[in-house]
């Protein structure tokens, strides 16, 4: 046996492409369709309980097959017979018609068991069974008339119903009632209570009523009373509501069947056999296909929410499912601000509308339409005007009209309010201006005070001199106009320029350097950092290193306009200072009591150094003692050669590290950073500082020793969050997923040319800084701080990750953000740590060596 092996997911592609056909378009059910079986051989006649599906197949013969549903593959029921047909399901019971006597009978399978059971072994025909609950029905001849017979599962108990069934289909069955077509008439329904025994007619037209399908109380059936067949409806529960026409279409609509409140039914309106359905909780008038096909869709069945049918005839037959998703139409309600207004009037509508539409058609009453939920519309001719919304969803739409809900009247002057970001600054300052209102004019035109205008709504302007500027604004509306003026709106500083020189850089302690300030732009205050713990608030300090070291020097200026900051890393160096000796040596000997010594004492040896330094000589000699072999005799002293101790230089003093080396990080025994590490990219723009008291942790939580920062191509970036674009400059610190506790400061700093077309190519302080977040693929902002008088841009770091510096993209296009050009070459190598240093150190070290040699030769 072949099991049906299609997934879900490849049953419903291969649907929607083989059963949907061009040339029927319109609304579908809402819903999932899936293949249960379209194995080789004709699938015919399907049955559904839940979630098990029955049917007739033809692959090995008449046969008959269940599935458990769509993927779960498909099964023969036990038993080799042959000329199995009309299959019928209820919970573990399959029952079907055999021709295995050479007349058919009836056969009864239990799923759990997997044992069947012929039902009936009579040579009369027995055919077209139903199973529901604990009974089966079926066609019965075994009287020599056809009757039915009720058949009880529990007891095996037989009731014959005394009828005169049409047998063109099989009798319909509840957990009470036995529903069939009775030949009196042209054919009517009839009904028998299982409970009382009692028979009922159902319908009494004089056309014929067929094909009965009955779910607890309620029975739908074929009906032919108005021509072409219609499909009806009863209620067992409310008689009084008579038999109820569902559909009403020209065409035919025959086969119903159905289960709660959901019915399905073959409709030839859209030119081949389709199946239908109707949820009676959204109202018989909503009929929709399942899927609109050129195939036939044939013999359909319904169990809860789940709709199967017989796809096609003969050998091209398959067997499908629907799922449907029920629901209801929306209610369409809306409301609009303002009502009433001069021309142009500006309208926003605001849908309200209930049950979850999923589209809006809005007609304005002017000639124009929408399809957004709630769009503004301008009215720009004085009248009335009646606004209608139609809202829609898979279950149906609704339409509200509100007659004469927008009356406009004549032009009115407008009012005029704008605003401009930043109205302060140093030249040359961009800013952004906004018109606000009116928001219904027609036409724009700004006057900026320095003879430049635009005629844009939002529009960006730079003032390249020094000034204060009025600001006007004349708007026109339909043509009424208006101006509205701001006066002293605008001022612009002169630009700040921090610089400084000092009459010497270089030297040895204590070095005394006098700095200047040579900054451009009126600087009003000033205050110096001079690198030693040492600063000055004076324009042109003095100031004196004491200890050897590289220091560096920063000035930060600053007048009415804001401040700046000009820093020197290490501008000034101080050398320790050099100590050359120039000892004066005079050597008296101890004498011996008894050997009289003959004492050489050593020439006086005058050195003229740099600096004078006069140490005391110590003799040396050998203390009194015997004497030695040969004739050996008494004791005495023997001449000896009085020696030098070698002078100690003063300690050079070395300066406290002001920082660790680039890259690395120096942790204190708490596990904190107790050095300022500085790390910078290699064009020179990004610098990421660590400082003193940061907790720095890997990926796994462990301490942090070194860190890296790499520049990113600009290619490589990935695309800008909506609201921004791409500044240019992006960099990675490493290893991904180290985390600081405070966070770290990432800055990048400019030159005045790349800062004028980063910053002022932007809405000045629209600037920021984004963190790409690899799980989700997105940007996100990072604290931010934008300081252009220092030409910088910082943002808190607290995990390692790729980063990137943004501007604001304006909102009508009025300015383009511009990826600045870095203009710098990478770097090939950084610079060595205190290479100005080495040339002193050399000299130091052969000065050193030359006094050693000079002192110590007169020794052997």
């Amino acid at each position: 046996m072949t099991a049906c092996k299609a997934l879900i997911v490849i049953c419903t592609a291969i649907a929607i492409g083989l059963l949907a056909s061009p040339a029927v378009a319109g609304e579908r059910a809402p819903g999932d369709i899936v293949s249960i079986c379209i194995d080789g051989g004709s699938q015919e006649h399907p049955d559904i309980d839940g979630g098990t599906v029955v049917w007739e197949d033809g692959r090995n013969g008449k046969s008959i097959y269940y599935s458990s549903g769509p993927g779960g593959g498909s099964r023969k029921v036990a038993g080799a017979g042959t000329g199995q047909r009309y299959p019928s399901v209820s919970g573990d019971y399959i029952v079907w018609e055999e021709n295995r006597n050479m007349s058919p009978d009836i056969f009864f399978f239990e799923i759990s068991t997997g044992v069947t059971t012929a039902l009936t072994d009579d040579p009369a025909d027995q055919w077209m069974p139903v199973v529901h609950g604990e009974h089966v029905v079926w066609y019965d001849a075994r009287s020599g008339s056809t009757d039915i017979c009720l058949y009880d599962i529990e007891t095996g108990s037989e009731t014959f119903l005394s009828c005169s069934p049409v047998t063109d289909w099989k009798p319909a069955l509840s957990e009470r009632y036995v529903v069939w077509e009775e030949s009196t008439g042209n054919g009517d329904i009839w009904l028998y209570d299982i409970r009382s025994g009692e028979r009922h007619r159902i319908t009494g037209n004089g056309a014929r009523q067929t094909y009965p399908s009955i779910s607890v109380s309620r029975i739908v059936w074929e009906d032919y009373r108005n021509g072409a067949p219609d499909i009806y409806l009863f209620d067992l529960d409310d008689p009084g509501a008579g038999e109820q026409r569902i559909t009403d279409d020209p065409d035919w609509q025959v086969s119903p069947a159905i289960d709660g409140d959901l019915i399905a039914w073959e409709d030839r309106r859209d030119g081949p056999w389709n199946v239908y359905i109707c949820d009676l909780t959204a109202g018989k008038d909503k009929q929709v296909p399942v899927i609109p096909s050129a195939t036939e869709q044939l013999y359909p069945a319904v169990s809860g929410d789940r709709v199967v049918w017989q796809n096609g005839r003969g050998e091209g037959s398959d067997v499908y499912a629907f799922t449907y998703f029920s629901g209801t139409a929306p209610v369409a309600e809306f409301s609009a601000n303002p009502g009433e207004g001069g021309a142009v009037l500006n309208v926003r509508f605001i849908d309200q509308s209930a049950g979850d539409p999923g589209t809006w058609e809005w007609d304005f009453g002017d000639g124009n339409t929408s399809t957004l939920q709630d769009p503004r519309h301008f009215y720009e001719i004085p009248g009335n005007y009646t606004v209608s919304l139609t809202v829609s969803n898979a279950f149906g739409s609704d339409t509200v009209t509100k007659t004469d809900l927008i009356r406009v009247g004549p032009p009115e002057p407008p009012v005029i309010r704008f605003r401009a970001e930043p109205v302060s600054g140093p030249a040359p300052l961009t800013v952004a201006f906004y018109g606000d209102l009116p928001d219904y004019a027609t036409a724009w035109l700004w006057d900026f005070g320095d003879g430049e205008r635009s005629v844009h709504r939002d529009t960006y302007h730079r003032y390249d001199r020094p000034g204060v500027y009025n600001v006007s604004l004349t708007c026109d509306n339909a043509g009424a106009s208006a101006t509205h003026t701001e006066y002293d709106y605008i001022t612009v500083y002169e630009q700040l320029d921090p610089s400084f020189s000092a009459d010497v850089r270089n030297g040895t302690a204590p070095l005394t350097a006098r700095f200047t300030d040579t900054s451009t732009g009126g600087p009003e205050t000033w205050l110096w950092d001079f690198g030693d713990g040492g600063t000055s608030s004076e324009q042109n300090p003095v100031h004196t290193y004491v200890s050897p070291g590289a220091y560096d020097v920063t000035l930060t200026a600053g007048n009415a306009a804001g401040s700046g900051t000009a820093a020197e890393p290490g501008y000034i160096t101080v050398h320790p200072p050099t100590a050359t000796p120039t000892p004066t040596v005079s050597v008296t000997p101890t004498p011996s009591p008894t050997v009289t010594p003959t004492v050489t004492p050593t020439p006086t040896v005058n050195v003229t150094p740099t600096q004078t330094q006069t140490p005391t000589p110590t003799a040396i000699q050998n203390p009194p003692g015997g004497g030695g072999g040969g004739g050996g005799g008494g004791g005495g002293s023997a001449p000896v050669n009085p020696g030098w101790s070698t002078p100690e230089p003063n300690p050079t003093p070395k300066p406290t590290p002001r920082e660790a080396d680039s890259g690395s990080l120096h942790l204190g025994e708490t596990g904190l950073v107790d050095q300022v590490a500085r790390i910078h990219s290699a064009d020179g723009v990004a610098t990421l500082m660590i400082a003193e008291g940061i907790r720095a942790v890997d990926a796994a939580g462990n301490p942090l020793r070194a860190v890296t920062l790499a520049t990113i191509d600009p290619a490589d970036v990935p695309a800008a969050p909506g609201a921004y674009v791409f500044a240019g400059y992006a960099c990675t610190a490493g290893p991904e997923g180290a985390a600081f506790s405070p966070p770290a400061t990432l800055s990048f700093n400019f030159t005045e040319e790349q800062w004028d077309a980063v910053y002022n190519g932007s809405v000045q302080g629209g600037l920021v800084v984004q963190r790409y977040n690899r799980s989700a693929g997105t940007w996100e902002e990072v604290p931010t701080a934008v300081l252009p008088e220092a030409r910088s841009v910082t943002a808190e770091v607290l995990h390692f990750s790729a980063y990137a510096l943004f501007a604001a993209a304006p909102d009508d296009g009025a300015a383009q953000a511009v990826a600045a050009d870095t203009g710098q070459e990478p770097t090939a190598g950084e610079e060595i740590p205190y290479a100005h240093l080495i040339p002193g150190l050399l000299a130091l070290i052969i000065a050193g060596a030359g006094a050693l040699l000079y002192f110590r030769k007169g020794e052997p």
